[in-house]
């Protein structure tokens, strides 16, 4: 059963209710070890997952960018030189 609690200023914790739960969450040793065996793994993969640095998305943005910027950048010299 876990439990969240808050710091009452005296230094002792408090329990409060889950809607408040801001500052601390106690859970008993079962949780825990639930917890840090499977769900913690778990989370962390999928994480992993949704964070990763995609080698491929990332070089096909970089060339967009770089094309986009030689292509305006030339464009203009042009414009310039055909306005002369």
């Amino acid at each position: 059963m876990s439990v969240c609690a808050a710091n009452d200023g005296t230094g002792y914790l408090k329990i409060v209710a889950e809607t408040d739960c801001t500052e601390f969450v106690l859970v008993s040793q079962s949780e825990f070890v639930e917890l840090q065996s499977g769900s913690l793994q778990q989370m962390n993969e999928t994480l992993h997952l949704l964070f990763a640095f995609d080698v491929e998305v990332f070089a096909i943005v970089e060339l967009s960018l770089i094309m986009a910027f030689l292509t305006s950048h030339f464009g203009g010299r042009v414009a310039r030189w055909l306005g002369k």
